[in-house]
Parts: C-alpha cells; sequence; structure tokens
C-alpha cells in the first residue's frame, strides 16, 4: 500500500505548519516515514498513547494525533481485537470454502449469512470457490448441524462446502464478532461487556468504557483487561485498514505431499515475499494461516496489479514448493458478506 501522494504530502505538512515550524529533513520524514510508522504501531498496540507515540518517534504530540486523525479517515481504520477463540472456551476455528453449481444472488446470500452468529467473516469471490467463510463458536457436533443446515438453505443452487481447522496463525489475524463473545461459557458479564466495547473500539479510554457501563471503579475495568490479556483471550489491541489502496483482493488455499524439507520451503517462501517489500507499502499477504483438513494453508493477499500476483502469488509458492506437488485452489475476493476486512501493515517476521 504506497500511500496516496495526490493529497496526502500537502495534508500531513500543512497540518505541520499550522503548528509548528519544522526542519526540511524532519519535513520529509513527517511526509514519507511518519505514516507509516504509526500504522504499524497501532497494529502491534493499539492503546498505545499519542504522547508515547511522540516519545518513541522523537515527533510531537500534535503532528502525531493530525497525522493519525488524517490516516483513520483515508484508511477507514478499524480498531479492534485479536483474540483466542480457544481461550474463549470453543474450539478452533473453521475455514469454510463454497462452491456452487448455480451461483446465488449477493442478496440472497446476504439474507442467509448477515445474522448467522457463528460466521464471523464472510466474502464473496470469484475462482474456483465463490465463499470464504469464517466459522467459530460451534463444537464439532454442532458445526455438523450447521453445515447440513447451510446446504440446505442453498439446495436449489448446489453448494458445496470444503472445511479446514485452523491450526495456527502465521500473519495476521481474523476479527471475531461480538455475537461470539457473548456466547463464551469461560466469562462474566462484566468481563463480555467490557472485552466488547474493546472489541468495537480497542483505543476505548477507560473513564470512556466505565461511562458505557455506568461504573465508577477505573480500577476494576483496567483489572479486567489484564486478566483478558493474561488469560489468553486478547492477543493484541489492533487495527485493520478497512479501505487499502491496493485494489486486487486474492485468496488460495495449499495442499501439499509433504516431504522432510517443508520447513525449508517455508523460510524459502516468506524470505521471498518479505525481500520484495519495499518500505512504505503494506506486506501484500495480509493474513497466513496453518490448517487441517481440505487443505493446508490459506493466504490473503492485497496486490497492486496483475503484475504483482504474477510474481509473488501461488505461482510463486508453487514453483518453491515444486516438489511436494502443491494442489491450490485460487480466486479474487470480489466483496464483504459479514465482519471485517483482515488487511493491515506488518512487516514479516522471520
Amino acid at each position: 500500500m504506497r500511500f496516496r501522494k495526490a493529497n496526502n504530502e500537502k495534508v500531513y505538512i500543512n497540518a505541520i505548519r499550522d503548528t509548528f515550524m519544522v526542519s526540511k529533513e524532519k519535513e520529509e520524514y513527517i511526509k514519507n516515514k511518519l505514516p507509516y510508522e504509526i500504522l504499524k504501531r497501532i497494529y502491534s498496540n493499539s492503546r498505545i498513547s499519542l504522547r508515547q507515540f511522540g516519545k518513541e518517534l522523537g515527533i510531537s504530540y500534535h503532528v502525531v494525533k493530525s497525522v493519525l486523525e488524517k490516516l483513520e479517515k483515508e484508511y477507514a481504520i478499524k480498531y479492534t481485537l485479536e483474540l483466542d477463540e480457544v481461550a474463549l472456551g470453543f474450539v478452533p476455528g473453521k475455514i469454510v470454502l463454497v462452491k456452487f453449481s448455480e451461483r446465488p444472488s449477493i442478496e440472497i446470500i446476504k439474507g442467509e449469512l448477515a445474522n448467522d452468529p457463528y460466521v464471523q467473516n464472510a466474502y464473496l469471490t470469484e475462482g474456483d470457490f465463490d465463499l470464504l467463510l469464517h466459522v467459530v463458536g460451534l463444537t464439532q457436533k454442532e458445526f455438523g448441524a450447521w453445515q447440513w443446515k447451510f446446504r440446505l438453505r442453498f439446495s436449489k443452487q448446489g453448494a458445496t462446502l470444503y472445511v479446514a481447522d485452523i491450526s495456527r496463525l502465521i500473519i495476521g489475524f481474523l476479527p471475531l464478532k461480538n455475537e461470539v463473545i457473548e456466547k463464551s461459557p469461560v466469562l462474566s458479564k462484566s468481563e463480555k461487556q467490557i472485552l466488547m466495547l474493546l472489541n468495537n473500539n480497542s483505543r476505548m479510554k477507560l473513564v470512556e468504557i466505565a461511562k458505557k457501563l455506568k461504573v465508577k471503579d477505573l480500577d476494576r475495568i483496567l483489572y479486567i483487561i489484564r486478566k483478558l490479556k493474561s488469560m489468553g483471550i486478547i492477543k493484541k489491541f489492533s487495527a485493520l485498514t478497512q479501505n487499502p489502496d491496493k485494489r486486487l483482493f486474492y485468496v488460495y488455499t495449499v495442499y501439499v505431499n509433504p516431504i522432510e524439507e517443508h520447513g525449508r520451503f517455508v523460510g524459502e517462501f516468506l524470505n521471498s515475499i518479505s525481500n520484495n517489500q519495499e518500505v512504505g507499502i503494506v506486506n501484500e499477504y495480509n493474513l497466513i494461516l496453518t490448517a487441517q483438513g481440505f487443505f493446508d494453508s490459506l493466504y490473503i493477499c492485497v496486490f497492486k496489479d496483475g503484475e504483482a500476483l504474477a510474481k509473488r502469488g501461488p505461482d510463486l509458492l508453487k514453483n518453491i514448493w515444486s516438489k511436494e506437488n502443491p494442489l491450490i485452489k485460487k480466486a479474487i475476493i470480489t466483496g464483504i458478506i459479514v465482519g471485517e476486512w483482515p488487511f493491515h501493515l506488518e512487516e514479516i517476521k522471520i
């Protein structure tokens, strides 16, 4: 994601000049690097204070505040939480790929999925499958009933489901809805309330939480937040962009015939996509996870264009993993039905 240059340079610099006179060197830093540094930090810890931002970056609070406000609007930043569904009391989430023999209208799909509390994220796709669903909150037995009901609802369209259990997130995360937090068997009412508020806005201040809950004990709220973190329920206070300027959204899954060298292939692939990243653009690979079931791994990417896709998409992986005869299913993501986009700024950490 290159930062939009048409108006942003003036926006950022004018905001600074309105407050302070700055050196040309600092002006260049604010224009070219500060937005990236801010976005990277709020992805890793969205609750960091603006004054702490400024202290770490050597920039005044007012400058950081001005730039962040512009970024929030421009990239439609959603402050949220990375949550652990297992720590919440559920089995690991599932990825469900759906292929229709006759694709239903978007309105029909929305009508069936919009109010399903177990579908956390649902993306429309075009390619080897028509829908990508992220399902959380069901036991194996309950999921059996859920998928049967899903197939009945779409029996006229001939829905075929391909299912895999999420094993591990390597890069990124898929956000959860508040409906699944409400169903958690391990949390008290007050813990659920605070967690849902933070899930809607992970930068919400303690005084704002207290006002929403109509309580006065800020220490109690802070204690609960720290407890949720120590329990592993909150993995990260984070932020996702809902408006990336790269517009080619792509997803693919991989199933391999594994050999002993698999770990080396994975490392080589991660190094390849990492070494091709330029400073100041979003990591093209926004989500990488491993799974058990129909596929071994899933990748959600955002590419600038077809050329970038050809260079660093599934063909790159297929070449590196050629000895394992990878079976790849791929599709362009064309829209969102439920949940949030999982797009972010994160450096790949090899």
